[in-house]
């Protein structure tokens, strides 16, 4: 026959054991919990700026795009042969029996010499 040792006196509970134990339990899930919520604002985080660099990256190409259809442009002139008569202009050609203005800023005025003083007029005349 067993005799079991009586922990608890009669009318008393005995709480510490489970109190203690419960205290564990509920750390340990906070602490995971926090764990958690850190690793979720992280990743929400991470995902915020990588979808702002996308949109950055894509306003780039549109960007690149624009200049890439203009670098086109100037092949198809430079293959044709348009881009050296352009250039020819630019250095101040023209075609025969063609008529050519060039239109310059307004020339600043000079300034005006001091008045120097007249030979005629000598500091030395007594």
């Amino acid at each position: 026959m067993r005799y079991n040792r009586v922990f608890v006196a009669s009318g008393t509970l005995r709480t510490s054991a489970f109190g203690m134990r419960h205290a564990v339990v509920i750390a340990i899930g906070l602490g995971v919990l926090g764990w958690a919520g850190v690793a979720y604002a992280q990743e929400a985080y991470i995902g915020h700026k990588l979808s702002q660099q996308v949109a950055d990256l894509r306003t780039q190409n549109v960007v690149l795009g624009a200049q890439n259809q203009g670098y086109k442009q100037d092949v198809q002139a430079i293959t044709s042969g348009a881009g050296d008569e352009e250039e020819a202009r630019l250095n101040g050609y023209a075609k025969p029996q063609e008529r050519l203005y060039l239109v310059t800023a307004a020339p600043s005025p000079s300034p005006t010499p001091p008045a120097s003083p007249s030979p005629s007029a000598s500091p030395h005349s007594h």
